[in-house]
């Protein structure tokens, strides 16, 4: 079974609540059942500082007029395998995953967000 697991958040690198548990869990308990699982997640600041040794995999194929975007390669602490994408103009922001430093969700979530989807597509 192959399994990519895309995900706004996975604990211990960015979590608001239960998902970012059920994105670390799952994907670990798929692994250790013998399937070849991979976590696809936002490049946000605090994501990025914590993985130093992040490996550039390529560039990534986007319409004209999405910001530029990159692929990069680590691993969580449990060994599973962490996809991230790097696009600073989407996610190195100020604030949380969702919203702003004043609470009010980023008015390009969608776009944020779809980016996530748009590699399932590729």
């Amino acid at each position: 079974m192959r399994v990519l697991f895309a995900t706004s958040e996975v604990a211990p690198l960015i979590k608001t609540g239960g998902l970012a548990d059920v994105s670390a869990a799952l994907p670990a308990a798929l692994s250790g059942m013998g399937g070849d699982v991979r976590i696809l997640l936002p490049g946000y600041p605090q994501v990025l500082k914590a993985l130093p040794h992040l490996q550039d995999v390529t560039d990534i194929p986007i319409q004209p007029g999405f910001p530029a975007a990159r692929l990069l390669a680590s691993s969580l602490l449990n060994g599973v395998p962490l996809l991230v994408i790097e696009c600073a103009e989407l996610y190195e922001r100020g604030g949380g995953a969702y919203q702003d430093e004043h609470g009010l969700d980023w008015p390009d979530n969608a776009l944020r967000f779809g980016l996530l989807s748009k590699l399932l597509h590729c």
